[in-house]
């Protein structure tokens, strides 16, 4: 873990183009060229308004305009100065408020770089916290949470088969990470709950999950307007709740692999581009009831050995007025897994598997009226 030690690149912050001393010679210059300019024309026989034998009273009234002219160039000065020091001194409190941001950011990546489980617990709350405090800096917060999730783990043995080894200590330290890991993904849901806010919530940033080992959370609930990837991940156990979360942006399961884990996409809208290539279904259950798809879903190349996948009452309908969507299943096999299309309502959506590289353990249909929306493989049963 101590990459999570690197350095965090600071903010730098524009200096002053040129010195304050330069600015005020330049205003003293310029008052001195418009003081002169200005007696001249006042003095000069060929454009001064005064009688070529000027009184007392005139000639203090001169005086005057020419006192008042300098008041005024002393002003611009004077305002020159405090324009200036207004902008050192915000320059001077952004640094401040950069060294405190990077100094938390320091230690949050430190606790979570440490040996105990309570210090690295702590560090994904503070790390957290300064992903709610810092916009500048949120999204290599967010980075850093994901990063340590996607660090190498392997899911500790079920309960019975601790209990049968009859050695607690053994299994600690796993199960203090777990925790810690399950932890890291209920803060993301947590903060994903919220309203948004523009520059100030979470909602539109990106989230890299990519090759995780996930063996339970619960982002229940939570709004993606950024991108989502959980590519190369692998699904081992426990339950992954995404019911009723909204992926307005792209989301990725590219070549994810389902070992166990139970995903619940139960209400779950997908108005995004999603990504479900080449994946593995090999035990657990997909539940995707009631889910609604607004564009094309691809699962070509997927391998449906085992487990089970639930398409009961799922919506696949655009959002906008335009085709329907298409879930195709090009290259994929359905050689053990229980896939159930429950009363799907995909109005004029087309279900293609015309093209499937297996169809030895095909899915169960169970449509409402219209047949013409499934296209199967020829000679297949549609059971």
């Amino acid at each position: 873990m101590s990459a999570f030690r690197t350095a965090f690149k600071r903010s730098g912050v524009e200096r002053p183009t040129y010195p304050l001393s330069v600015h005020v010679l330049l205003m003293v210059v310029l008052a001195s060229a418009l003081l002169s300019g200005l007696l001249w024309l006042l003095t000069s026989d060929l454009t001064s308004p005064l009688s070529t034998d000027p009184d007392d009273r005139t000639t203090l009234e001169v005086i005057r305009l020419s006192l008042y002219a300098i008041a005024g160039v002393g002003g611009v000065i004077a305002l020159t100065v405090s324009y200036r020091k207004q902008r050192i001194t915000e320059a001077t409190e952004v640094r401040e408020a950069t060294k405190l941001f990077n100094e938390r950011f320091a230690s949050a990546a430190d606790q979570l770089s440490s040996d105990h489980a309570a210090n690295r617990l702590a560090g994904v709350y503070a790390m957290a916290a300064l992903a709610d405090d810092w916009d500048a800096g949120r999204q290599t917060c967010i980075n850093v949470l994901c990063a340590y999730v996607r660090m190498p783990y392997e899911t500790p043995p079920f309960r019975h088969e601790r209990e049968a080894a009859n050695d607690p200590p053994r299994f600690r330290a796993v199960l203090e990470e777990r925790l810690i890991r399950h932890t890291v993904i209920n803060v993301v849901g947590g903060r994903l709950r919220r309203a948004p806010v523009p520059g100030r919530t979470w909602h539109e940033h990106d989230f890299d999950f990519t090759g995780t080992n996930l063996d339970g959370g619960n982002l229940n609930d939570a709004l993606f307007l950024g991108r989502v990837s959980f590519a190369f991940g692998r699904f081992t156990a426990g339950t992954i709740d995404f019911s009723r979360v909204r992926f307005e942006g792209p989301v990725d399961f590219t070549r994810a692999r389902f070992l166990g884990a139970r995903l619940r996409f139960t209400e779950t809208r997908f108005s995004g581009p999603v990504l479900l290539s080449e994946m593995t279904i090999a035990a657990g259950l997909l539940d995707f009831s009631s889910a609604h798809f607004a564009r094309d879903v691809a699962f070509d190349g997927t391998a449906f050995t085992g487990g089970q996948v639930h398409f009961t009452k799922t919506v696949c309908a655009s959002l906008v007025v335009g085709p329907a969507p298409l879930l195709d299943f090009n290259g994929a096999s359905f050689t053990g897994t229980s896939v159930i299309f429950d009363r799907p309502e995909i109005d004029a959506a087309v279900l293609d598997f015309s093209r499937v590289a297996d169809w030895s353990h095909p899915p169960v249909f169970n449509l409402a009226d219209d047949r013409d929306v499934l296209r199967l493989p020829e000679n297949g049963d549609d059971r």
